[in-house]
């Protein structure tokens, strides 16, 4: 069954690399570069298992960690891995993984597949 999965990056190379990656190994995948465009699909009723997304964006637009907390509040098992520089460290503590970028598509492939096995339950 394919998992639902969110990227948000306003880096469409990336972006458009991780899911490419993703939907190649039979996932389900929604992109977005907008934080509230990505909370408005989170919200829409479909399980989400999955938030990728960076900590910071652009001026003008919210930032990933408000994507993340709403996210939680709305689907607290929700899994969120961050794309962020280093330093953004302390605002993503307790509420996701962070994989220091720069990351490459494979590096997230392989944690939200870890991310997926460790939600999955016992046989």
């Amino acid at each position: 069954m394919p998992a639902r999965i969110v990227v948000v990056h306003d880096e469409t190379d990336f972006l458009d690399e991780v899911a490419t990656v993703l939907r190649s190994a039979g996932h389900e995948v929604a992109t977005f570069t907008d934080p509230i465009a990505a909370w408005d699909a989170v919200e829409a009723g479909q399980k989400t298992e999955i938030l990728v997304t960076r900590v910071r964006f652009p001026p003008g637009m919210s930032n990933g960690v408000a994507l993340a907390r709403k996210a939680r509040s709305h689907r607290p098992g929700i899994k969120v891995i961050f794309t962020a520089l280093p330093e953004y460290a302390q605002h993503t503590e307790g509420l996701g993984e962070l994989l220091p970028m720069p990351v490459s598509a494979g590096v997230v492939f392989d944690t939200v597949i870890r991310l997926l096995k460790s939600a999955e339950p016992p046989n």
